[in-house]
């Protein structure tokens, strides 16, 4: 590491291992995640849409708002729809005053799935969390918020 510090003066010894310690942890995170829903036959991306839509009740959600409530695309959201509507899980309308919309609902089927795969999903969260006290919780939920507020400006330069 000191021959890359002696190449470049931006390097920082402690950044780099804060941000490589950081990467690997969130990447080995989002492997065990989608393996334990790829066991039901879901993703990710799936799940999210359906906890946003079970969060909003009896309502329909446009795509269009999904897709800002996940900060994705709209063309990932409806990739994602796509496939939840050929398992059933939601049902896509159109909208009477706004052809162009499409109103989503979740169905009795998504509601099944998410009642399977999520009561699992807080138990090996909280597997996870218990080697950290409730102090060191509430620390590396603050100290997380802080490096997701420098990420506008990571992304930008």
């Amino acid at each position: 590491m000191e021959s890359i510090a002696a190449r470049y003066p931006e390097f920082e010894m402690s950044a780099q291992e804060c941000f490589l310690a950081l990467l690997s942890v969130a990447g080995h995170v989002m492997e065990a995640i989608e393996l334990q829903l790829s066991r039901h036959k879901t993703s990710q991306g799936r799940i999210r849409i359906l906890l946003e839509l079970q969060q909003t009740s009896s309502q329909a959600l446009a795509a269009g708002e999904l897709a800002a409530r996940l900060k994705v695309t709209p063309a990932t959201v409806t990739g994602l729809l796509d496939g939840l509507e050929r398992a059933g899980q939601v049902r896509r309308k159109r909208c009477r005053e706004d052809r162009r919309s499409v109103a989503v609902r979740l169905t009795a089927r998504g509601t099944r799935v998410l009642s399977k795969v999520m009561p699992e999903r807080f138990l090996r969260n909280s597997r996870l969390m218990a080697k950290l006290s409730e102090v060191d919780r509430r620390a590396l939920v603050r100290l997380l918020g802080r490096v997701g507020r420098g990420l506008e400006e990571f992304s930008r330069s």
